[in-house]
């Protein structure tokens, strides 16, 4: 039986403590290990629902150019009880681990501007999103339009109830921002401190998407987000901020698309926000979000593919 002296030193010539100090302080090998055990327990997830499930190469000889456009994934998958040549390709992420950071959260004035439009004024925010993007939108449609001689440009098909990068519904929980506030001074600033959110010890927790990889479309658009193409459903394992190994997904095509390039995947979705105020319950998931897999593909019916046998990973 191989133990941690034995790995450490094998693999990267390093004694067990030192390489258990650089996972407990390297937030880089964190995410990447947490990465790996995401796509292990869905394998296993989807296994025990019933799924044929086979490891797409992360990079094909020739680099990730190389790879498929239909199997810019890492799993396919079909139900075993099909032999037809019909798959479903999987993208397994983590949440975004410095969610928080990334959007100001370790300042009080923030939490209470954002807690505010998720809530008491998420209706207005709503509208304020979807009419912002829309009007991105136009400007691209015209530009593209002027450039390109007429040739079309993809439609807008943002959820009108959930825009945008999506917009949690934390309706009720507080009934005015100086209700927010007053919850707010409760804590002390050390909670809203970054070590706190990476800790779970925060009064808020961000469970967003994060998939920072820049494409390029059909179009030539170039744009930072993976294409709504390259595979039918994202999978989402919510550790990070939940403790739990859970997953939510979505089929890729019905997600809100880049407002000014269609193509495109934004980079993060925000998919809930948990709070103290209520126990860090996971509140309601809005469209287009499944929590089991089997839901999401007999509501979504994501279109399945045919199987490129050179892109599997044997190992």
């Amino acid at each position: 039986m191989t133990t941690l002296d034995d790995l450490a030193k094998n693999k990267f010539g390093i004694d067990g403590n030192s390489l258990l100090d650089i996972l407990t302080n390297s937030h880089g090998a964190e995410g990447y290990l947490f990465g790996a055990i995401g796509e292990q327990l869905f394998k296993k997830y989807a296994e025990e629902k019933g799924y044929e499930v086979l490891r797409i190469k992360e990079k094909p000889d020739g680099g990730y150019d190389a790879k498929s456009e239909d199997a810019r994934g890492d799993f396919y998958i079909r139900n075993k009880g099909n032999k037809k040549d019909e798959w479903f390709v999987v993208e397994c992420k983590s949440v975004k681990s410095n969610a928080e950071k990334r959007a100001n959260l370790t300042k009080l004035s923030s939490c209470l501007t954002m807690l505010e439009k998720h809530s008491v004024k998420r209706g207005e925010h709503i509208n304020s999103i979807y009419n912002s993007g829309i009007r991105a939108y136009n400007m691209a449609k015209e530009a593209w339009l002027a450039a390109n001689h007429g040739k079309p440009f993809p439609d807008f098909k943002w959820l009108k109830e959930n825009p945008g990068p999506g917009i949690p519904n934390l309706s009720g929980l507080w009934n005015s921002k100086e209700e927010i506030k007053k919850w707010l001074d409760g804590f002390q600033e050390k909670d809203f401190s970054e070590d706190a959110y990476w800790d779970l010890k925060a009064p808020i927790r961000l469970i967003q998407t994060h998939m920072p990889s820049t494409r390029t479309d059909e179009l030539g658009i170039k744009s930072t987000g993976p294409l709504a193409s390259e595979f039918n459903i994202l999978c989402l394992d919510l550790f990070l901020r939940t403790g739990k190994h859970e997953f939510v997904f979505v089929n890729s095509q019905d997600l809100n698309h880049q407002a000014k390039a269609p193509n495109h995947l934004q980079q993060n979705y925000t998919i809930d926000i948990l709070t103290a105020k209520d126990n860090f319950e996971r509140h309601k998931l809005l469209r287009p979000w499944y929590d089991d897999l089997d839901t999401c593909i007999k509501e979504s019916n994501p279109k399945p593919r045919k199987m490129d046998e050179s892109q599997l990973d044997r190992r």
